[in-house]
């Protein structure tokens, strides 16, 4: 029961993949505003904030590849941008996620803040809903890649212009060294 209704899901692969990539984009907003609340945090806000610049981009890059483009290289360019924001996403996670373990600490020590661990725990959650998606997509993209991929019109012959015809006076070229060299 279960398969036959992933299957009902999936006949139309491009529209599968076009509501995992809104998917990506209604992880990304809250994954973007946690990353603006912990930009602050010593060593590692700028990270968070481009990985939440990173994601916006993705989505938009994804969702108009799967949308228009149905060129091989369009396709071989999205499933090697999901799989690098995969593991992009785990690592936020991972590393987000031992932040929000953090101890607070009123002494000043440099470089180290553990200011809002809440903040820190919820875009590790954001960040593994992300890559949860994004393993899903990427499988389904590399699964489905010859199904996405139309070559109709790629491969046409390509004609030669009338400038570089061959003269058809039948008369043969012979090579002849000039005599420039020194005895």
């Amino acid at each position: 029961v279960l398969l036959s209704q992933i299957s009902a899901y999936t006949s139309d692969k491009r529209a599968f993949l076009t509501y995992l990539t809104y998917g990506c984009g209604f992880f990304t907003l809250p994954l973007t505003i946690c990353s603006f609340v912990v930009a602050g945090t010593a060593n590692a806000g700028f990270n968070a904030v481009l990985t939440a610049v990173l994601n916006i981009a993705f989505t938009g890059e994804s969702y108009y590849v799967v949308k228009n483009s149905k060129t091989p290289i369009a396709i071989g360019f999205l499933i090697g941008s999901v799989a690098m924001m995969t593991l992009l996403n785990l690592m936020t996670a991972i590393y987000w996620g031992q932040l929000s373990k953090c101890e607070v600490i009123y002494d000043d020590i440099a470089q180290y803040t553990c200011v809002n661990r809440s903040a820190y725990g919820a875009l590790c959650s954001f960040a593994t809903f992300l890559f949860t998606i994004q393993v899903v997509l990427t499988t389904l993209l590399i699964l489905w890649r010859g199904e996405l991929i139309s070559e109709v019109g790629l491969y046409e012959e390509v004609t030669v212009p009338s400038s570089f015809d061959i003269p058809s006076n039948n008369k043969s070229y012979e090579y002849k060294p000039t005599s420039n060299a020194q005895s």
